[in-house]
């Protein structure tokens, strides 16, 4: 057992370094942002026994996304703390978000559907894979697979990580060239000439002066290392929520399908204002649980693209890209509208990170905002905290959605969505255009 997880360890990390090197080496692949975990986990699954079998991909990379999922939902909520203000001043972002989300979540199963009827053996409910690999990208695929594959016999997760791949090239390529015209169009608020990158940006070691602490001391070294009092503290907060949802389950049995990578997120929401209220949040270190986070995010990548069932993926190439293509196409279209019209400070910024994050994931949008602010003055990570703080719930509708259509009852998963789509829109007139046009009949009265 021991010499399994050891081994299991050494091939991940000679097969992230392999990656690594290839996209220092290949101009495409920086040019394209591609990460390097993508790039290893499909490097291990053609030098493994699959295709070329010169090297063995161990048979726990197929199961590995699950687990790591269990830790990186538990670090989403802790540490994230929201004013009013904030919350106002960027709900057009969380608005946008949202709506994409719904619009993923109806568009995703309703198409799945009718594909179905061309290919039969494709799995129930496969096009909520939508949603959770583009809207989340690799990491969110095992959320859904889980449920609606639970054996993995039907090869849905393999399938999600080739629709969360495709999604990732349609976030990037089209992303950048969008970056760059609108760059040249004078949209962006801090980038004026794309021509001079760092190198560093694509290749190469980062610059003294960019190299930033990835994490703080909370307590004293000679008293536990950081990274593992922080380990320490998500896992509590996991036997947390374990504690109270399987409470719960024993007085609604219902609950008790509820998947097992909910509790460290429910744990983390009830544990974190508890720690605020008693004066033990001084205890937790965001940048260090959001490293946590992306470390098994590259974990998941890895080993979920390396573990792909190929015989799965020849059968169904095409549905998984008209799905991707037609949902990624709506999302690009909408997420540029949407910012330009409501046309808040930075709309520009917030358009380019809305459709990375829909079609690929938060790095995504991270490289096309970075395209256009090179040097981190754009409010994407406040953006960002208050569409986590307001809207981290999603997380639970996956598996609820995968769980509705396992049982047959897809009509509350349309009004979901439909939900998801509308509200922000009503909202988003009341908070933004309804009250534009008051300022400017009020402007217009004391002109006159």
């Amino acid at each position: 057992m021991i010499e399994e997880v050891f081994n299991t360890l050494m091939v991940f990390g000679l097969l992230l370094i392999a990656g690594v090197a290839i996209r220092e080496s290949v101009p495409f692949f920086q040019k394209f942002l591609i990460p390097s975990s993508v790039i290893a986990g499909f490097l291990g699954l053609i030098l493994g026994q699959q295709v070329l079998g010169w090297i063995t991909i161990p048979e726990s990379f197929s199961s590995i996304p699950i687990y790591a999922m269990y830790i990186l939902m538990t670090c989403v909520p802790l540490g994230i703390t929201v004013t009013g203000k904030k919350v106002i001043q960027h709900m057009d972002f969380a608005f946008g978000n949202m709506i994409m989300y719904g619009f993923q979540l109806v568009f995703g199963v309703l198409i799945g559907a009718l594909l179905i009827g061309f290919w039969p053996n494709l799995p129930e409910g496969w096009g909520l894979m939508g949603v959770a690999a583009l809207f989340g990208s690799h990491g969110s695929v095992p959320i859904v697979s889980s449920v609606i594959d639970p054996t993995g016999e039907l090869g849905a997760q393999s399938i999600g990580m080739v629709m969360a791949t495709l999604g990732v090239l349609l976030a990037i390529i089209p992303g950048i060239i969008a970056a760059n015209y609108g760059v040249r169009r004078g949209w962006g608020a801090f980038t004026k000439d794309i021509k001079n990158k760092d190198k560093s940006f694509f290749r190469g070691t980062l610059p003294e002066n960019d190299r930033k602490p990835i994490g703080r001391l909370t307590v004293s070294p000679s008293n536990v290392t950081s990274i593992a009092f922080q380990l320490g503290i998500l896992a509590v907060s996991f036997k947390f929520g374990e504690l109270i949802l399987t409470g719960i389950s024993s007085v609604v049995p219902f609950l008790s399908n509820i998947p097992t990578m909910i509790y460290g997120i429910v744990g983390s929401l009830i544990l974190w204002p508890i720690m605020k209220k008693v004066k033990f949040d001084g205890y937790v270190d965001k940048p260090t649980i959001n490293e946590i986070s992306n470390f098994s995010l590259e974990i998941i990548i890895l080993t979920a693209c390396a573990s792909i069932q190929l015989s799965i993926i020849s059968e169904f190439l095409v549905p998984l890209l008209i799905l991707t293509l037609i949902i990624c196409v709506v999302t690009f279209i909408f997420t540029h509208f949407w910012y330009k019209k409501i046309n808040n400070p930075e709309w520009f910024e917030k358009s380019l990170m809305n459709y990375g994050m829909a079609t690929g994931s938060n790095p995504q949008g991270l490289s096309l905002v970075r395209v256009v602010d090179p040097k981190n003055e754009s409010s994407i990570y406040e953006a960002l905290g208050v569409y986590n703080a307001v809207f981290f719930w999603n997380k639970l509708l996956l598996p609820l959605a995968a769980s509705l259509i396992l049982i047959g009852t897809v009509i509350p998963v349309y009004i979901i969505g439909t939900a998801l789509m509308i509200v922000p829109l009503v909202l988003a007139y009341i908070l933004f255009f309804r009250k534009r046009k008051g300022a400017g009949k009020t402007k217009a009265r004391k002109i006159s």
